[in-house]
């Protein structure tokens, strides 16, 4: 693709990302109740992602919390690594920092270190690197290729300098050069894959030096790592290149890119690429519904791929598909409070599936393939915001000897990591790095759709504190069901309500007086606003008392180990309590009060983003 035309095609939609949002219009302290806000929650984020990286900026992805410790990983770098970048990125949006002078600069700078000559992100082997010793030469994960195309995507929409586009101008092009496509005899349809050569990297990595085999390796090894089946990497590792292959597709206008991650999107589809459940109701044909079993992150991975496929190409077939696979996802754990399982049957909750959730969730809906806001809430208000290690001081309480220096300054770095593995009530005492940048990106997913707007009408999808061009919101939820609205540029507004309000106790008002308003399902719609009006929404907080069981198998076998069951009190959609609670690792949920009473407010610095991440 020739770079200064695609420049070029470019250039009116960076104006129009400039020109429509409004660069730190508020930069001043503002007053807002003391409830979810998603920024603040993206500040500690942001610390986690630049503390838990080396004096380089390479990311660690384990770390140990009792006692304080990390393990250094070749082949999580290589498929995770690039994950920070993007984060970075969106987490930059959500808290007005300048990366150029934040220590995430250091983090960019490294991974735009590992880009070889034909722009790929290679893992090096030498002797600054010697924890991986996977491969005689560099090594590029297919996985990591993909994450490195999104973090990009996500840098030039925060500084659309014409060498990111010449740079995922190069990786695109290797990508496609390097695939293996192959004719399908039954369909005789052309799909694509990238092989694995045994002893050089991690599966399905592509050896500095060329490929050693084009043959696709299925057969199933040792570990989970190191399985290319239907379980785990196909899904992940090749179904993961879908989604940044389309989106840059569409964004640069090119054919080949969206041709490629058809041809990917043929190979997923196959039954046994990734969609054989353990076991299924009579009736039902898994391939066709998006059924499977296995690492949950790495299908919910695939159907965001599918997902964002179908929608560019208007595939009402792959829309169905995923929209499927996504509620066949949500039977593993307990969606009510955003708690899935690792790997189907295994209980243990990993925030890497979480955040697909939230993607698919909020895609599904603004794509208008179904409406899972009521989801999206639920997983905001709780196990994304609630399964993090933002408690120093509980963070210590976890080592009954006493902390070295050393140790207390890892600890340090880890807090506003998220957790990778954990219960609904704990997490357990070492963290997974790849889930601190994928909760992360979870965050912007929810803050960037609270509030949307479309030719003067505003979409409020999500009752929480957000500061944006068109109208700033303050929500008292789950302490009151009170929620008010400064219109600052609107023409019609339209706020979903949760599905838990009574719709006929709910009063609508503006400077004392009522106002007219309809439904549209869950929308309140008003049809005329106007600039400097104040909209206070009213209604009853609903409580409920509800419960739910999780049944836990042997991790990749059948053996039955048990069923957990828990009792949730809710107020709205926030969980308030959740018993049994825990009794070892780090506690989740254990909030600072029942949020009953009178609503405390809090000073916060409030500002409009001058920039916005398409993701």
């Amino acid at each position: 693709m020739d770079m200064k035309n695609a420049y070029h095609r470019m250039l009116p939609y960076v104006l129009v990302c400039l020109l429509t949002t409004v660069c730190l219009q508020l930069n001043a302290e503002s007053e807002l109740p003391d409830t979810l806000d998603l920024s603040q929650h993206a500040r500690s984020a942001l610390d986690a992602l630049t503390g838990t990286v080396d004096d380089r900026g390479e990311f660690i992805v384990f770390f140990q919390l009792e006692p304080p410790s990390f393990v250094r990983d070749g082949f999580s770098f290589a498929s995770s690594g690039p994950k920070y970048m993007e984060s970075l990125a969106m987490m930059s949006v959500m808290t007005d920092t300048d990366l150029k002078t934040s220590p995430g600069r250091k983090i960019i700078d490294y991974l735009l270190s590992c880009l070889g000559e034909d722009g790929l992100f290679y893992a090096k082997i030498g002797p600054d690197r010697p924890w991986d010793k996977s491969s005689p030469e560099d090594w590029a994960n297919m996985y990591g290729q993909a994450r490195m195309l999104r973090s990009m995507l996500a840098m030039y929409q925060l500084d659309p300098d014409p060498a990111w586009i010449a740079r995922m101008g190069k990786l695109v092009s290797t990508l496609k050069s390097i695939a293996i496509r192959k004719t399908d005899p039954a369909t005789g349809e052309v799909y694509a894959y990238y092989p694995t050569t045994p002893g050089y990297g991690d599966i399905f990595s592509y050896p500095k030096s060329g490929w050693k085999t084009t043959e696709m390796l299925t057969s199933a090894q040792a570990t989970m790592a190191d399985k290319p089946d239907h379980t785990f990497g196909i899904p992940l590792y090749l179904g993961g290149m879908i989604e940044p292959l389309t989106r840059y597709a569409k964004m640069f206008n090119d054919p080949g890119a969206l041709e490629l991650a058809g041809q990917l999107v043929r190979l997923v589809l196959k039954k046994e690429m990734a969609w054989v459940p353990d076991g299924h109701a009579p009736g039902v044909v898994p391939e066709q519904n998006g059924q499977f079993r296995g690492h949950f992150h790495a299908h919910t991975m695939c159907l965001r791929g599918i997902l964002e496929y179908g929608i560019a190409t208007g595939d009402t077939r792959l829309k169905n598909f995923a929209r499927a696979g996504y509620e066949y996802a949500r039977t593993f754990g307990i969606p009510r409070i955003g708690w899935f399982q690792e790997y189907t049957g295994k209980f243990s909750h990993e925030t890497c599936g979480l955040a697909n959730m939230v993607a698919l969730a909020i895609k599904l809906s603004e794509s208008g393939v179904g409406d899972y806001w009521d989801d999206v809430d639920c997983y905001a208000r709780n196990h994304l915001t609630q399964a993090r290690f933002n408690d120093l001081d509980r963070l210590k309480a976890l080592n009954k000897d006493p902390l070295t220096d050393e140790q207390m300054q890892l600890l340090k770095r880890v807090v506003g990591c998220f957790g990778g593995w954990g219960t609904p009530t704990s997490l357990e005492s070492r963290i997974m790095n790849c889930c601190t940048a994928n909760g992360s990106q979870a965050l912007y997913y929810v803050w960037d759709s609270i509030v949307r707007e479309e030719q003067g009408t505003v979409w409020v999808n999500l009752l929480l504190n957000r500061f944006s061009p068109w109208v700033d919101i303050e929500s008292t939820l789950p302490y009151q069901g009170e929620v008010v609205l400064h219109v600052k540029k609107a023409k019609r507004l339209c706020v979903r309500i949760p599905h838990w309000v009574d719709k006929g106790a709910l009063k609508l008002t503006a400077g004392g007086s009522q106002l007219a308003h309809l439904w549209a399902g869950n929308c309140l719609v008003l049809a005329d606003v106007r600039p400097e009006t104040t909209v206070k929404i009213t209604f009853p907080m609903h409580e409920s008392i509800e419960g739910y069981s999780v049944d836990s198998y042997e991790f990749r076998g059948t053996k039955y180990l048990g069923r957990h069951t828990y009792t949730i009190r809710f107020r709205g959609n926030t969980a308030v309590r959740i018993e049994p609670a825990s009794i070892r690792g780090y506690a989740t949920y254990a909030r600072a009060c029942s949020f009953g009473g009178k609503v405390p407010r809090v000073a916060v610095l409030g500002f409009v983003p001058s920039k916005r991440i398409d993701w």
